[in-house]
């Protein structure tokens, strides 16, 4: 006579592989993301070794500006995207390599990503910002969408989100505008940031989170 399993056999193995996939499958996912966040640590150090080396060259910190009217130029990764902010790295690869790639940042490798919630192709990597060059603005921004500092850089972070990390008081999306930190959930809301260039011109608007100060000039 042969044996074979019975249908509440059957059912017990699929229920206990189904309740063990149900644990695996989080842990992955927040190891997984616990990984990214690591490696825009690392980027980001890496980014502010290349822009700190730049500025003892060239006595400033690198421009964002890509051209004399345009902060973006044609992607590095999407050569058919015409404005993106990958553009503005080309100056710590070439003519001296600062940095021997430009890093992408793996929360934003999607094509099509999200800026203040509104889908963009510009944001195809890391965010950097210099402070002098908005000094001269009729609004004269400056150090109030750096954080406070001479310059910025920003992960998208989890969310996959630029909200540039405390922009300017008075910005509609700044209750966004904040750190991540993986105490409020590995994907919580909030952008990966790191300054640097010591403390940049500041006019009349001020950074919501100014980070060289260490205080807070808006309630979120």
């Amino acid at each position: 006579m042969k044996k074979a399993f019975t249908l509440i056999e059957l059912l017990i193995v699929v229920a206990i592989i189904a309740i063990l996939a149900a644990i695996a499958v989080p842990n992955f996912l927040e190891a997984q993301t616990r990984a990214k966040v690591s490696r825009v640590q690392s980027d980001l150090r890496t980014l502010a070794t290349g822009i700190e080396s730049y500025t003892v060259d060239n006595n400033k910190p690198m421009t964002c500006w890509v051209s004399a009217t345009a902060v973006a130029g044609r992607s590095l990764f999407y050569p058919e995207v015409a404005s993106a902010v990958s553009a503005r790295f080309i100056r710590l690869t070439t003519p001296i390599a600062y940095v021997t790639t430009v890093l992408r940042d793996p929360f934003v490798l999607e094509k099509n990503m999200s800026r203040h919630g509104v889908s963009t192709n510009e944001y195809d990597t890391y965010d950097y910002i210099s402070a002098f060059d908005f000094e001269k603005e009729t609004s004269k921004r400056a150090a109030a969408i750096t954080s406070g500092a001479g310059w910025r850089l920003a992960s998208a972070g989890p969310d996959g989100m630029q909200y540039y990390g405390g922009a300017q008081t008075g910005l509609a999306t700044n209750q966004y505008g904040v750190d991540y930190d993986p105490t409020n959930g590995t994907k919580s809301i909030g952008d990966l940031v790191r300054v640097g260039g010591g403390p940049g011109p500041i006019y009349t608007l001020k950074p919501s989170i100014d980070r060289i100060r260490n205080v807070y000039n808006q309630q979120f």
